[in-house]
């Protein structure tokens, strides 16, 4: 009798994201998606009432965010999220001049 395999939805991923950023530990962030299949299909498979309750992470509100911009049209994996929101991140301290 095998255990039942539990699988890591976008809430999961976005709480290793945002710990490993607010710990400085960006590099390892490839580990952990790897033994989360980072390759998969973004879902969000957690009940809305635990959002109402805990709130959302800033990896997890900006997936989000885009996913409902992009809708259908493209098909986004974690990584892809991942890059895009590590792009944001770096750019988050950076200022424009526009003159």
């Amino acid at each position: 009798m095998g255990a039942p395999a539990v699988a890591a939805d976008l809430v999961t991923h976005g709480c290793f994201v945002d710990a490993h950023l607010e710990r400085r530990l960006a590099r390892n962030l490839t580990f952990a998606f790897d033994r989360f299949d980072g390759n998969a299909e973004a879902v969000v498979a957690t009940d809305g009432i635990i959002f109402e309750a805990f709130g959302k992470g800033g990896f997890h509100a900006s997936s989000e965010a885009l996913l409902e911009a992009t809708g259908e049209k493209r098909r986004w994996t974690y990584y892809k999220l991942l890059g895009v929101y590590l792009r944001k991140q770096h750019r988050r301290n950076q200022v424009f001049w526009n003159y």
